[in-house]
């Protein structure tokens, strides 16, 4: 679709299309879907029909800086390779946050994961599983696994559930038989010889610390915004970027005054630079909201290149 607007769009990503979302075992809320979807499944569709309309995509390829020299704008991989374009959308996402134990490194991919998908349940294979957080992948993972097979401990720091997590989630969970839920908790050790085989449990009301057996620890408790590599663009405390409204008269330089206008809807402290997704400051985390974005800001760069969409 692009290329018959004059555009050739290219993707670039470090690991895999999809992000977050390819790594969910199951997304409900998607419209279309009614029974839900996987997130691979999801991101396989979106991947043949995004090629369908001409987008050139390329993974692994890491992105690592950004230059911009006026009018010129290219970006650099890790490779030494340059791209140029005349327009960027920066969805780079986030990364997982992990808890601060010891012996944690030594245990990932080997009894501590980031995902609840096919692939981590048949490793499970049913054997007793702990999920760490209290927002929806959280809530999600927990009901996944415990439909395999798993008796589940989801673990919340907080003191109630509800305050992060749908209240269709929570219903779900609080009546499923092998979900035990445990609030104001914490992961407070990590036991096993050749991979993780039990954690203790660290009760925040109580004091109390309690061994359990497990097999598989699924760690969702937030995400770091993967924007280091870019120089020069406003970001907020946390390095989540800041967009359009967000962006104060302060942030902005004299190459907007230049150009006579504000920053379009989705567009950075660059000129011509858009953020979407998990990376901008603001977004809602959900598949959908997304989607919109992305889409909200190629109509932005549409404009910001004088590209005519009707």
């Amino acid at each position: 679709m692009e290329r018959r607007r004059g555009l050739s769009t290219v993707v670039l990503d470090e690991i895999g299309p999809g992000g977050q979302a390819a790594a969910s075992s199951r997304i409900e809320n998607y419209l279309g879907f009614p029974n839900g979807i996987s997130g691979a499944e999801l991101t396989a569709l979106a991947t043949v029909q995004a090629q369908k309309f001409g987008t050139r995509m390329y993974s692994p390829c890491a992105v690592i800086a950004l230059t911009i020299d006026g009018e010129r704008m290219s970006v650099t991989l890790e490779d030494g390779a340059e791209l140029n374009a005349r327009a960027v959308v920066v969805s780079t996402g986030a990364h997982y946050r992990s808890l601060p134990l010891e012996r944690w490194d030594d245990y990932v991919g080997i009894g501590i994961y980031y995902a609840a998908t096919e692939l981590e349940a048949r490793l499970i294979s049913a054997s007793p599983v702990t999920v760490v957080g209290g927002a929806n992948s959280a809530g999600q993972a927990a009901l996944f696994f415990a439909s395999r097979g798993s008796e589940v401990s989801l673990v919340v720091r907080g003191p109630d559930i509800r305050a992060r997590m749908s209240s269709y989630l929570v219903d779900r969970l609080v009546v499923d038989p092998r979900v035990t839920i445990h609030q104001s908790a914490e992961v407070s050790g990590l036991e096993g010889e050749a991979r993780l085989e039990r954690i203790s449990i660290t009760d925040h009301s109580s004091g109390e610390t309690q061994p359990l057996e497990c097999r598989g620890l699924f760690c969702f408790i937030g995400v770091e915004p993967a924007s280091s590599w870019l120089d020069g663009i406003v970001t907020d405390d946390e390095g989540f970027i800041k967009t359009d409204v967000q962006l104060a008269a302060a942030d902005l330089g004299e190459v907007w005054s230049a150009l006579g206008r504000a920053p379009l809807p989705f567009e950075t402290s660059i000129p011509r630079v858009f953020a979407a997704g998990d990376v901008r400051r603001g977004s809602m985390k959900r598949v959908a909201a997304a989607v919109g974005e992305g889409a909200s800001a190629v109509a932005s760069v549409h404009v910001s290149l004088g590209v005519r969409t009707a």
